[in-house]
């Protein structure tokens, strides 16, 4: 009776017995706390951890993307996290989940299939959450497929492709991932967002207000609101207003390295690696056989742009085409020609593995490890593949590039099937 009665004081009525409203005050009860927000960037901080150090690529998705855009977070009302994680991805994801469980992160059972739902209460782990509160992140799965001739992802689980089926994104708009502020933290987040954003319904210039629980009591109130023409929000106060939360009140303690490299012979090596070809695959094959893990530093977009370079994949893809090879264990970007040196020593690496071609250029780094140059598998290179393309036309080199995003995943199920890491 009580919180009748409060309700009734906040939400007045009018002669004509129509209930009343005004946008500030229904704003500031609709926001969840800072409480309840911190404890969600706990959570995607957690989650972020073990999905680096385990080498998934996740992104923002649905709310959650519309709230890196418009409001550089979480969107104030929001009460879940959306992310999506192509199927390459899907099967390391579940390996994880003990680990992510061991957080206190934790798999809802009988998820449809191609959607993993992952919460945390006080009792999975009080440091996350704090307060009796329920939080849950909605893990997609994207699967590519061909739509209207763009190659495209979409959502795996029938029941969401059926419901949303245009919320699709483009793979060419999806690469290069961008990354976004996302409170106090960063996430990855889609490249070029406006297309998917359009057939989505996602809108940046004016708001309305979604939650999954305890909202229908506010369903008369948003329709005066309505009648008074200030709903759909587009008043800039409370349109791309956010949660301030510095990083020190979601900084709990970082997920530790996984326990699994304690110990093992670890083995370092760099590259671009476009045009993934036979020579990769000798060069990947002979670094694995040396150590019990083989880390790579791939170089990324913006390295390659400063070296004068363009890769025909983007780094993302790159990277994926590297994981499904089953000789690669991790996969991290190189940035800078310096970092080699801190990499070994971050890694823990025993070995650091060339081409011969850099024969004699990093023997500086004896002094942190083993180094070792391979001999290069004959008559084949990138740049050997990008020469004989050289004299193509422009317009031939275009479609080119085309057929190979839209080929990627025969590319990636070539990697895959190549391969097989030590037990």
């Amino acid at each position: 009776m009580a919180l009748l009665w409060l309700y009734g004081v906040m939400m007045s009525v009018s002669s004509d017995n129509q209930p009343s409203a005004n946008l500030e005050s229904f704003f500031n009860r609709v926001v969840l706390g800072n409480g309840a927000i911190a404890s969600y960037y706990k959570m995607v901080k957690v989650f972020s951890d073990v999905m680096r150090l385990n080498n998934i690529e996740f992104f923002a998705h649905s709310g959650t993307m519309l709230g890196c855009v418009r409001h550089r977070g979480i969107i104030p009302w929001d009460d879940d996290v959306d992310v999506m994680v192509e199927e390459c991805f899907e099967e390391r994801l579940v390996a994880c989940v003990p680990e992510l469980e061991k957080h206190g992160v934790c798999l809802k059972k009988d998820c449809l299939k191609g959607l993993y739902q992952f919460y945390v209460t006080r009792k999975t782990n009080k440091d996350i959450c704090p307060a009796n509160l329920y939080l849950q992140i909605d893990v997609f799965i994207g699967r590519r497929e061909v739509i209207d001739g763009e190659l495209v992802l979409h959502y795996k689980a029938d029941y969401f492709r059926k419901t949303f089926s245009k919320r699709y994104i483009e793979v060419a708009d999806l690469y290069p991932l961008r990354e976004y502020q996302f409170g106090p933290l960063t996430i990855m987040g889609i490249g070029n967002y406006e297309g998917y954003f359009s057939r989505s319904g996602f809108k940046t210039d004016a708001a309305i207000v979604m939650r999954h629980m305890n909202f229908e009591h506010f369903l008369p109130e948003i329709e005066v609101l309505k009648s008074q023409g200030v709903y759909p929000i587009v008043d800039p106060k409370y349109l791309h207003w956010r949660h301030e939360i510095p990083y020190k009140e979601v900084d709990i303690p970082s997920v530790e390295k996984p326990p699994q490299t304690v110990g093992k012979k670890i083995v370092l090596t760099y590259g671009t690696f476009d045009l993934f070809h036979v020579g990769h695959v000798n060069i990947l094959k002979r670094l694995r056989e040396m150590g019990d893990a083989l880390y790579v530093g791939l170089s990324s977009d913006e390295f390659n742009a400063g070296k004068g370079k363009k890769s025909f994949y983007s780094y993302e893809e790159r990277k994926q085409i590297l994981m499904a090879s089953k000789y690669v264990d991790y996969v991290f970007p190189e940035n800078t020609w310096e970092q080699k040196s801190e990499d070994i020593i971050k890694y823990n690496i025993s070995i650091f593995g060339m081409g011969d071609d850099w024969r004699g250029k990093f023997d500086e780094l004896n002094s942190l490890c083993e180094v070792v140059y391979l001999d290069r598998t004959e008559n084949i290179s990138t740049t050997d593949v990008k020469n004989a393309l050289s004299g193509i036309s422009k317009e031939k080199i275009q479609s080119l590039e085309e057929s190979l995003h839209s080929s990627l995943e025969l590319v990636l199920n070539l990697a895959a099937s190549v391969g097989a890491k030590k037990t």
